[in-house]
């Protein structure tokens, strides 16, 4: 248990606290962008898919990004901590992050009298984030650029938007309303490319 502790109490340290404070930024700006006041439950869906989700892009692709700090290294080769151990850890943090941030930003739009189911609200904006985070963790692991990382997922996005249901079936991202159903299949597939990620960047390290 004492090398999880530490492994996470590097990630936060070093890496972690500036993703979370810049997903933080990101939801403080939406009144300014949307607003989440008085929302109808379609415009609640909107902006939680098409804004809120954007958090699972910034906290999940980072994941492979510490690697050449010493600390990490160290409590690794004391530890005799497998990198897969390292990469669950990491992601496990990013979705800890992701779910108390939703839930604080629909709390929040509940109080400013927002109309909305909650759970199927919350569960299809995580099954969202993880969609982007997988997707951006996989196109990491590919090739190994960040940048690439980043915009892989944001390309998904802009897809979601220009080409819409019609084109992407059960992959599309913002089927709050319209096909609940295609929340279980980014899940799912957020979740397989994000473990062969881990795979994949395992066997080339």
């Amino acid at each position: 248990m004492g090398k999880y502790l530490e492994i996470t109490k590097i990630q936060l340290k070093y890496n972690a606290w500036q993703h979370v404070l810049i997903s933080i930024l990101l939801l403080a700006a939406s009144p300014l962008v949307l607003g989440i006041s008085n929302l109808d439950a379609a415009q609640s869906a909107k902006v939680l898919e098409t804004y809120v989700a954007l958090v699972g892009i910034l906290l999940f692709v980072p994941v492979f990004l510490p690697e050449q700090d010493r600390n990490l290294w160290d409590v690794i080769k004391t530890h005799y901590t497998k990198i897969t151990t390292v990469y669950l850890t990491r992601i496990l943090l990013s979705f800890l992050f992701s779910a108390l941030l939703i839930l604080v930003f629909l709390l929040v739009m509940q109080a400013g009298n927002c109309e909305m189911e909650p759970v199927k609200y919350y569960f299809g904006t995580m099954a969202e984030v993880i969609a982007f985070g997988g997707l951006g963790v996989f196109a990491y692991a590919v090739t190994d650029n960040l940048i690439v990382g980043y915009m892989i997922p944001l390309g998904y996005y802009a897809a979601g938007i220009s080409a819409g249901y019609r084109y992407m079936k059960k992959f599309y991202p913002f089927g709050m309303l319209t096909d609940y159903e295609t929340k279980y299949w980014i899940l799912v597939a957020g979740i397989i490319l994000m473990a062969c990620g881990v795979l994949l960047i395992r066997k080339r390290r």
